[in-house]
């Protein structure tokens, strides 16, 4: 409980003491519904609609006041505007008490007649509550013997109406218990009690007083209750009009830009009409996946209808995917020409295909007027050729080509032949050729061995050369080695023709077909 004075008053704030005095129920508050569930009503559509809505939704809903604030929310659990807005500017109203000293006397003093007893104290209490708190406020009673009364009974004024919930304990006898009566009080005798006061619901206008008093006691306690359903913000005097940040076409109110007519999106940059909707609001629900939900799943920004979501890795019409699913093309995500939607590309205008890499731009299939000539269809800006047609529009046939081809091969297997007849006779006059010097170089005799004795003087020696005296030489005795030589060289040079003849009518014949 801390307590300070302002203006002669005596504030407390309720911060969830466990200790004796005012405290704040948490536990209560918080027994059926977990965190997670506090955000979800936080970021509800019906929170987002204004301040008031927002702090009405529960307790630890706040609103963010910073029209520049980067969180997808306006209404929050309070702990997670951290870094998103301001900290200045959310708004999370506290549950107060105060109590005015000169309204509030000890027990056992008089009131201003002069003579009635004080027997409850205090005497007047203020309460500044959100919608879902519930407090706990103490009482003190002083009990005064009065003829055949020896029971203390808690009275009050009507309450339930006003959307206020009280429930009652008293320590009677050193023992808490629940309801309003305790029985047998000693003349006295003081007895703690304790109101649990509730707001349920936002229903009166503005405060609300409640009277609490004991039964044969004629002066009350007076509670007055002030329902926190709205924010101070929301209040006339508190609006910027046509406020430079709405662009001159709305006021700001809470950080937020309230459109005029016709006008619509976060800074009432958005002309209705353009969108086919009426309203604002129907502008901004394009941008949830149903009512209920949050604009854009709470992961991105609502720009005149189409959301903007906050990472590129998050996708979808509303923000509601994992944009890394998508196929790629050239290493870009959906070939850079379209949209990842919950796993699937959602292509720009003129783009198709699973990744959005297939063109539709018929433009490069179109010759002389027809598209692929006549010969096939036209797919991703390519022409898909029909059987017998080829070239990048099909202009070609393909039966063309192979007659062209076929009597161009025969042209060249004629010429083949030709050369093929002259190499043959070139061929037989070579060999025959060789054949003459074999011939004239070895005469043989009769038992098929070399006869020297025929060989002219021009077979041993070359012209001009004297001839050696073949009767010198002995009978029987082996060929000058010059002349043995000579012979064989001849024979190798004849060789060495034929073999080069042969290869170039090879390589002549291969040219040919190639």
């Amino acid at each position: 409980l801390l307590a300070g004075e302002e203006d002669d008053v005596l504030v407390a704030t309720i911060c969830a003491a466990d200790g004796g005095g005012l405290r704040i129920l948490q536990d209560e508050i918080d027994v059926s519904v977990s965190a997670t569930d506090i955000q979800k009503l936080c970021r509800s559509a019906e929170a987002s609609k204004s301040c008031g809505q927002c702090i009405k939704q529960h307790t630890e809903c706040a609103w963010c006041l910073d029209p520049h604030s980067t969180s997808a929310f306006r209404c929050d659990y309070v702990k997670a505007f951290e870094g998103k807005c301001n900290a200045k500017l959310i708004y999370s109203p506290k549950t107060e008490l105060k109590i005015a000293p000169q309204h509030n006397l000890p027990l056992g003093s008089k009131h201003a007649d002069g003579s009635t007893v004080i027997q409850i104290e205090p005497q007047q209490v203020v309460l500044r509550m959100k919608p879902g708190d519930i407090v706990e406020v103490p009482f003190k009673y002083l009990h005064k013997a009065h003829a055949n009364l020896k029971d203390f009974v808690i009275q009050t004024s009507e309450f339930r109406s006003l959307g206020i919930g009280i429930e009652f304990s008293i320590i009677c006898h050193g023992n808490r218990v629940q309801g309003r009566q305790c029985t047998d009080i000693r003349d006295g005798e003081m007895i703690d009690f304790y109101a649990k006061v509730s707001l349920n619901e936002c229903r009166a206008a503005g405060d609300v007083a409640i009277s609490i008093g004991a039964y044969g006691y004629h002066t009350v306690s007076a509670m007055f209750i002030t329902p926190m359903c709205g924010c101070d913000c929301e209040k006339v005097q508190n609006q910027e009009r046509r406020s430079p940040l709405c662009y001159g076409f709305g006021n700001l109110i809470c950080g937020v830009c309230e459109c005029q007519t016709g006008k619509g999106g976060n800074n009432c940059e958005c002309d209705l009409n353009q969108y086919g909707v009426r309203t604002a609001t129907e502008l901004e629900n394009k941008c949830r996946r149903s009512p209920n939900e949050a604009v854009c799943s709470g992961n991105g920004k609502c720009r005149c209808g189409r959301c903007q979501c906050d990472s590129e890795f998050t996708t979808g019409e509303f923000c509601d995917c994992e944009g890394s699913s998508c196929p790629k093309f050239d290493g870009k995500l959906c070939a850079g020409q379209g949209e990842c939607s919950c796993g699937e590309c959602r292509c720009e205008e003129g783009f198709a295909g699973d990744d959005c890499s297939c063109n539709l731009d018929t433009t490069p299939c179109v010759e002389g007027g027809m598209m692929c000539n006549g010969h096939g269809s036209c797919e991703c800006g390519k022409c898909i050729c029909n059987a017998g047609y080829t070239g990048i529009t099909c202009g070609i046939s393909s039966k063309e080509e192979v007659v062209d081809t076929g009597e161009e091969l025969e042209e060249d297997e004629q010429d083949v032949d030709k050369d093929a007849e002259s190499l043959e006779g070139q061929m037989e006059a070579a060999e025959e050729s060789v054949a003459g010097e074999q011939d004239r170089d070895e005469p043989v005799n009769e038992d098929g061995q070399t006869d020297h004795s025929q060989m002219g003087s021009s077979d041993v020696a070359s012209e001009g050369e004297p001839l050696s005296p073949v009767e010198d030489e002995e009978p029987g005795a082996p060929a000058e080695e010059g002349t043995v030589e000579a012979i064989q060289e001849g024979h190798s040079s004849g060789a060495l023709q034929i073999s080069a003849f042969f290869v170039s009518c090879f390589i002549v014949v291969i040219a040919r077909f190639l």
